[in-house]
């Protein structure tokens, strides 16, 4: 049986949820990999000082310092038990971090797309992505459509808090989206993901503005 593992970006402060370690190691080198507290302070890369950062990274209250690096980890764990499982870097969460990566990669005919994304073209690794040279380039001038009326994520996190949003307002666009989600201290990444997230399991859709 697979244990989730982790990848912790020490320079960008990305986190990523993977299905086997396997395919966390195929992010290559310069991140660390872990599975549960114990492993994250192992890892020689890893600082009392990246941990608060990491943390105040997806966390609603940011903390100056934790009290040790146990604590940090344990709160960083916690902070992250939500976040999407991928199978492989190349997942569908993963398209808006890796379009520079996968734009390298010649495109085979269209297929189907997320629900609410336009089909242009297949890399050999089975994702559809959009061709643009900005990670932000996938959802700019689009809508966010919700399509259920409740909050499915876990309260009090930072996907819970974003998806507060869509149902407060129905229809809003993505600029929008990031401009509020910044009052409860979301990244214009963790909104990516978030929003990427909740497409791909059908919870909303993007449409044109």
């Amino acid at each position: 049986m697979n244990t989730i593992t982790y990848t912790l970006n020490p320079k960008s402060l990305v986190v990523r949820a993977y299905s086997s370690e396997n395919a966390a190691r195929s992010m290559g080198n310069g991140v660390a990999l872990f599975t549960n507290a114990d492993e994250l302070i192992a890892d020689r890369n890893v600082t009392s000082k990246l941990l608060v950062n990491a943390y105040n990274e997806i966390a609603d209250k940011p903390v100056n310092k934790f009290s040790d690096s146990k604590t940090a980890a344990k709160r960083f764990m916690t902070a992250i038990a939500d976040i999407h499982v991928s199978s492989t870097p190349f997942d569908a969460i993963n398209v808006i971090d890796s379009i520079k990566v996968m734009n390298k990669v010649k495109k085979t005919p269209q297929v189907e797309a997320l629900p609410g994304m336009t089909p242009l073209g297949k890399t050999p690794h089975g994702t559809t992505i959009r061709p643009s040279t900005k990670a932000r380039g996938a959802f700019a001038g689009k809508k966010i459509k919700c399509l259920i009326d409740t909050n499915p994520r876990k309260e009090g996190t930072r996907g819970w808090n974003n998806f507060s949003l869509f149902l407060g307002h129905g229809t809003i666009s993505y600029e929008e989206f990031v401009e509020l989600a910044a009052g409860h201290g979301s990244t214009k990444g963790g909104c990516r993901e978030d929003l990427a997230h909740d497409i791909k399991k059908g919870r909303v859709e993007l449409i044109d503005a």
